[in-house]
């Protein structure tokens, strides 16, 4: 989502939602001000859409444009012209979703990557907003650090040495324990097919490496355990 939306507060939705009235995406994040969806469509910057959101036991649509866009993971959009009758049944849904959040409590980020460097840019800022940081290098570290400690959320690399990402998350979804952790796949390749194959195996969300900055690694990790700031 856009820079001015991010005064709103945000949270995990993983609810699936209409775009257009036909297209098919997951929202991954929820604020009054927009949500960020992921869709394997092209959008633009700017496009003009309708969303089709799941309230309450109906459905409600509203008017959006497209102000982030990372074909073809997702796009973010940002909600225009919301009526007050929207805007409150919007703001009732994210208050209801933030009290799954415990706001007191660290939150423990576990990174999993070959590459050191990344590990220890991404530690750095993700331990500047307040998070409790692990690490692993590869997949069977990994599962270690998952066995021995209490993780909130994993940051997963595909390619690794001894276990990839791919079995990693195959592995984890078929635990009853980690079924429902958030996985966040950051990978230096984005090709639909890696996307697609990727988001089947069990990852919460796609980023791409080149485009993920720390700073918007720790904006969208704070979509789903909410901001320590």
């Amino acid at each position: 989502m856009g820079i001015e939306n991010r005064r709103y507060k945000r949270v995990i939705l993983k609810k699936e939602v209409l775009i257009n009235g036909s297209i098919r995406a997951q929202g991954l994040d929820l604020s009054v001000g927009g949500m960020y969806a992921h869709t394997g469509h092209t959008f633009a910057l700017g496009d003009q859409v309708t969303v089709t959101l799941p309230l309450n036991g109906d459905f409600i649509s509203i008017r959006g444009r497209v102000q982030n866009a990372q074909p073809p993971m997702g796009i973010g959009i940002m909600f225009v012209d919301l009526s007050p009758e929207h805007k409150t049944a919007v703001a009732a849904l994210v208050e209801s979703a933030a009290q799954t959040f415990t706001d007191g409590a660290k939150k423990t980020v576990l990174l999993v990557d070959d590459n050191a460097m990344a590990r220890r840019m991404n530690k750095s800022k993700l331990q500047q907003d307040g998070y409790s940081i692990l690490e692993a290098q590869d997949g069977v570290e990994a599962f270690g650090v998952l066995e021995r400690e209490s993780v909130d959320l994993m940051v997963l690399d595909l390619y690794m040495e001894r276990l990839d990402g791919y079995k990693v998350l195959s592995m984890v979804r078929q635990k009853p324990e980690w079924k429902n952790l958030p996985v966040l796949v950051l990978s230096a390749r984005s090709s639909s097919d890696e996307v697609d194959k990727a988001i089947s195996a069990g990852a919460t969300e796609f980023l791409v490496k080149m485009t993920t900055s720390p700073l918007k690694l720790s904006y969208r990790i704070s979509a789903y355990l909410g901001s320590r700031r």
